[in-house]
């Protein structure tokens, strides 16, 4: 003879359970799409070697690197026009000044 299930009730239960909060999501931004380039074979030489140089892991993180150094090597244009003279503010009425 074979055994039948039999259907077991559980009883409610009395105390409510507190809500369940989701995990925290740490702000970690996605990864965007990549995209293919075609670049020479100079070209791919040296990132490698400024991957190596720099122990960077990607060739994006070697690209990124070349921005940053260039910026940094950007000549700044304070004083460029020092015949100018000082900065000095008109007296009269400016309807976009934000009043201080």
């Amino acid at each position: 003879m074979a055994k039948s299930a039999r259907v077991v009730k559980i009883p409610d239960n009395p105390i409510p359970s507190p809500p369940v909060k989701p995990a925290r999501r740490r702000n970690v931004p996605s990864p965007s799409p990549r995209t293919t380039i075609q670049i020479s074979q100079l070209t791919r030489t040296i990132l490698e070697q400024i991957k190596e140089m720099e122990q960077l892991e990607t060739y994006d993180d070697a690209i990124n690197f070349l921005f940053r150094e260039r910026r940094r090597c950007l000549p700044s244009t304070f004083g460029c026009m020092p015949d100018d003279g000082p900065f000095e503010r008109e007296e009269e009425e400016d309807p976009y000044r934000v009043p201080s």
